[in-house]
């Protein structure tokens, strides 16, 4: 037999979660159980209760289908097996997720100290260049310094 919690029926969207008090969100966790305040108002919803950092977990109680044993027979016990193991491949997946948008997070950061450094660099390489301009105009100017004066002496002699 199939239902819901505390809920009369079931559609056909719906997905096997075992017993209610093992829902859990993408992250693997217990989801949140609470009542709705904007759509659905008092409507009973699951979530993760990450949000909104979290795996974006959400399944309003009537789509939570509860699987009960009800003894009718071995066919009935290998679908409840195939939904817990897509119920623990699906866990995985999530854990999986939410690693993987850590990595995101923790590589933003990262790209954007990268960003800062190169901008911090690109200043120094322009005012180091800033400094070499002035350093062969100097030289320049100490060349033809030299050259005027070798030509006076040359000149006196």
């Amino acid at each position: 037999m199939q239902g819901t919690p505390q809920s009369r029926s079931s559609s056909s969207n719906t997905i096997g979660v075992g017993r209610t008090d093992t829902v859990r969100c993408y992250c693997g966790i217990p989801a949140k159980y609470a009542a709705s305040k904007r759509t659905r108002i008092g409507d009973k919803y699951y979530g993760c209760p990450l949000w909104p950092r979290g795996c974006g977990f959400f399944m309003w109680e009537d789509n939570v289908v509860v699987a009960v044993n009800d003894n009718r027979g071995s066919g009935s016990t290998q679908m409840e097996e195939r939904v817990e193991k897509l119920i623990e491949e699906k866990t995985s997946m999530a854990e999986k997720l939410c690693k993987l948008k850590v990595k995101r997070e923790k590589d933003a950061e990262e790209i954007a100290a990268l960003r800062q450094e190169n901008r911090m660099l690109h200043s120094d390489c322009a005012k180091h260049a800033k400094k070499e301009n002035f350093f062969a105009v100097a030289l320049i100017v100490s060349w033809l310094l030299f050259i005027f004066v070798i030509t006076i002496i040359m000149n006196l002699a």
